[in-house]
């Protein structure tokens, strides 16, 4: 896997919550011109339902080395796994692996700071940690359970909530 910690070099990203790849760092790491990364994905979604690719890839541009303007794809983890699952050899299982384990890594990585800013906002509201455990109490109940005076701060709490993510909407 790959551990090198300059952004440059990783094999996935994220943005948004959303962890994916492009064509240009498949291309890189296997060793396959970009062109022939851009000609499998593009035969792929052919093929593919509608939703599926619009989930999964994602039209983007990148600047060459004369800073001009070049096409290339994002996909997520299924969408890599489908298009790049294609390429044989002993070789490409190895970077199929590499890629495999550098998406693992990065959902790991976004699940632990998840935790860590959950842990901070329950020392923060103390309260709020009650709320997560009991989604589908009434409001009521989650007044009593957690000191609030009335139902309608809990409706409050639960919005908060939502904003910062540790409800569902």
């Amino acid at each position: 896997m790959n551990t090198d910690l300059f952004p440059e070099t990783l094999l996935v990203e994220v943005s948004d919550g959303r962890i994916f790849t492009t064509s240009l760092k498949v291309a890189e790491f296997s060793k396959k011109r970009h062109a022939e990364v851009l000609r499998a994905i593009e035969t792929k979604l052919k093929a593919l339902p509608a939703e599926f690719s619009q989930r999964n890839f994602a039209s983007a541009e990148y600047l060459d080395r004369q800073k001009k303007p070049r096409h290339m794809c994002e996909m997520t983890e299924e969408g890599f796994a489908l298009t790049m699952m294609g390429f044989t050899g002993k070789e490409a299982v190895t970077w199929q692996v590499g890629f495999i384990e550098a998406f693992l890594e990065m959902r790991r990585q976004l699940a632990a700071l998840k935790e860590r800013e959950a842990a901070a906002l329950y020392v923060l509201r103390p309260r709020w940690k009650v709320i997560v455990e009991h989604p589908d109490y009434k409001r009521a109940a989650l007044a009593a359970l957690t000191g609030h005076k009335s139902p309608a701060s809990i409706t409050a709490c639960r919005r908060r909530m939502r904003e910062v993510g540790l409800l569902d909407g």
